[in-house]
C-alpha cells in the first residue's frame, strides 16, 4: 500500500518520527516539571517564583 504513492510515504516517513520527537518532547518537559517544580505548567512555576 505504502508503494502505490511515493510521495505520501516521504510524507509519512519525515511526518510520523517528527511527531513521535514533538511528543517526546513534551512528555520529558511535563516530567520535568513535575519532579524539579512539583507543578504541572510553566505558568504555575512563574507565579510562584514571582510570590
Amino acid at each position: 500500500m505504502y508503494g502505490i504513492n511515493p510521495l505520501g510515504s516521504l510524507v509519512l516517513a519525515l511526518v510520523v518520527p517528527l511527531v513521535l520527537v514533538v511528543l517526546g518532547t513534551y512528555l520529558g518537559v511535563l516530567g520535568a516539571l513535575q519532579t524539579f517544580f512539583g507543578e504541572s505548567s510553566w505558568q504555575d512555576v512563574a507565579t510562584d517564583d514571582e510570590e
